[in-house]
C-alpha cells in the first residue's frame, strides 16, 4: 500500500463531515458534564437560571415531530447508558484522530459510527445548549480545534 492510499483513507476517516459531528459530540459532552457537576454541587436549584431556559427549550422541542423520535432512538442506541455511550463515541473519535497509522478500514468505520452517535446525541441533548447560552459558540470553536 502506498503512502497516497494511506493518506486518502486517513482523509476520509477525519474528513469535515465526521469531524464536525465529532466536535459537536465533544461540545455536548463538555456541556452535559458541566451541568451534571454543577447540579450535583448545587445548594439550591433556584440558583441556576439556565435550568428554566433548558426546560423551556425542551418544551418547545417537544412540540416538533422529529424531537421525540430522536430522543427515543438515542436512548435505544445507547442501551440505557447515554452518558457512557457519549463518552465512548468521543473517545473513539479521539482514537481515530490520534492514531495516524492504525488500520484504515477500522478507523473509517469507527470514525463514522462515532460521528453518527455524536450527531444523534447532539440532537437529543439540544436543551442543554441553553445552559452555556452564547458561550456555546466558544465551546464549539474549542471543540472543533481538536
Amino acid at each position: 500500500m502506498s503512502t497516497g492510499e494511506r493518506s486518502e483513507a486517513r482523509r476520509k476517516a477525519v474528513a469535515v463531515g465526521p469531524g464536525v459531528c465529532h466536535a459537536l459530540g465533544l461540545m455536548m459532552l463538555v456541556i452535559t458534564e458541566w451541568v451534571r457537576a454543577d447540579l450535583k454541587d448545587a445548594t439550591s436549584a433556584a440558583s441556576h437560571a439556565y435550568l428554566k431556559d433548558m426546560i423551556e427549550f425542551a418544551g418547545s422541542l417537544a412540540d416538533t415531530d422529529w424531537y421525540k423520535p430522536a430522543v427515543d432512538l438515542y436512548d435505544n442506541v445507547s442501551f440505557g447508558e447515554p452518558r457512557a455511550a457519549l463518552w465512548a463515541a468521543v473517545f473513539m473519535a479521539l482514537v481515530v484522530r490520534l492514531n495516524r497509522y492504525g488500520p484504515e478500514e477500522a478507523q473509517r468505520v469507527l470514525s463514522w459510527v462515532a460521528a453518527a452517535y455524536c450527531l444523534l446525541a447532539t440532537l437529543a441533548l439540544l436543551p442543554y445548549l441553553a445552559a452555556p447560552g452564547a458561550g456555546v459558540i466558544l465551546l464549539l470553536a474549542l471543540s472543533g480545534g481538536w
